[in-house]
C-alpha cells in the first residue's frame, strides 16, 4: 500500500487483499470480539483467512477493545504500544514482559 496516495483507512476487496497479503508473515487486527478471539474464531468468519501465512504459521497480532481501551489511552502511551509489538514480533527480546494492547493470538 505504499504507492497508494490515500490516507487513513482504506477499504479493499478481498482479492485485493488476498493479492497484497497473503505472504505476510504477520497480520494485525483490532476488533471488539464478544467472547475468546481465536483462530478457530477468526476462521469462522471467513474460511478463506486460514489460506494466509500470517494464519498458518500463527502470526496474528491481535488486540479486543472490549478489554483494553485501546483508542482512548493507547494514543498517550507510545512506549508501550511499541514494547508490545516488539514483543509479539521477537519475544526473545522483551521474555518478561506482559502485553498491554497488542499480543500474539493464540
Amino acid at each position: 500500500m505504499k504507492d497508494d496516495p490515500r490516507s487513513g483507512g482504506v477499504t479493499l476487496d478481498f482479492e485485493t487483499v488476498y493479492s497484497k497479503a497473503e505472504g505476510a508473515d504477520f497480520w494485525r487486527i483490532v476488533n471488539s470480539y464478544d467472547g475468546t478471539f481465536s483462530y478457530d474464531a477468526l476462521k469462522s468468519l471467513d474460511p478463506r483467512y486460514a489460506d494466509f501465512r500470517a494464519f498458518r504459521e500463527k502470526g496474528v497480532v491481535y488486540c479486543n477493545m472490549r478489554e483494553q481501551p485501546f483508542y482512548e489511552s493507547m494514543p498517550m502511551e507510545p512506549e508501550i504500544v511499541l514494547e508490545d509489538l516488539i514483543h509479539a514480533f521477537h519475544p526473545t527480546l522483551l521474555p518478561d514482559y506482559a502485553p498491554k494492547y497488542y499480543a500474539r493470538l493464540k
